[in-house]
């Protein structure tokens, strides 16, 4: 588990991305700490909407005050939360059922002629939770479309803040 702790004066720095990203390399689940809430006048929604852009893990953001202890037991319950999701696994038949979702928002991308197939998949790991998913061609996954393949299953499953893996494989 990984806490960047930002002063809430300095939120728009690019350290920010970088420590975060020193986490996510490690394989932690992130939360964003604002510090130093009470001295400033950031709008909160401004700051989520500015991390949320720049960190690819897509981490919670909550904000605390040292000096009044405001949002330190939310803290708490939230790194309880996080560590249950960096350790839960998604049931198969669930995870499927949300690639056959996918199929039908989002047209895969193409190439030569031949289209992008989401087979089936499974979880193969926790701590983080790594994903298999099974296609006819891993060469026709484009990064935007794995990005947003990321993201959609971030939102489905409540992963914001877990580094999350997805290895498209070819159906042998």
């Amino acid at each position: 588990m990984a806490l960047v702790l930002v002063d809430s004066s300095e939120a728009s720095s690019t350290r920010i991305s970088t420590v975060a990203d020193v986490a996510r390399k490690a394989q932690c689940s992130t939360i964003a700490v604002l510090s130093k809430w009470d001295l400033s006048e950031v709008e909160i929604e401004d700051v989520r909407a500015r991390l949320g852009e720049r960190l690819r893990q897509r981490p919670p953001v909550l904000t605390v005050s040292a000096k009044t202890g405001r949002g330190i037991a939310r803290l708490l319950d939230r790194i309880e939360t996080q560590f249950d999701k960096h350790s839960a696994r998604i049931p198969t038949a669930e995870l499927n059922r949300f690639l056959a979702e996918l199929r039908e928002a989002r047209e895969s991308p193409a190439r030569n002629g031949r289209r992008l197939n989401l087979l089936y998949g499974t979880q193969v790991h926790a701590r983080p939770p790594r994903f298999r998913f099974f296609v006819n061609d891993p060469s026709l996954v484009t990064r935007d479309y794995g990005y947003w393949v990321e993201n959609q299953l971030r939102d489905r499953f409540e992963l914001q803040g877990v580094p999350v893996a997805i290895d498209f494989v070819r159906r042998s």
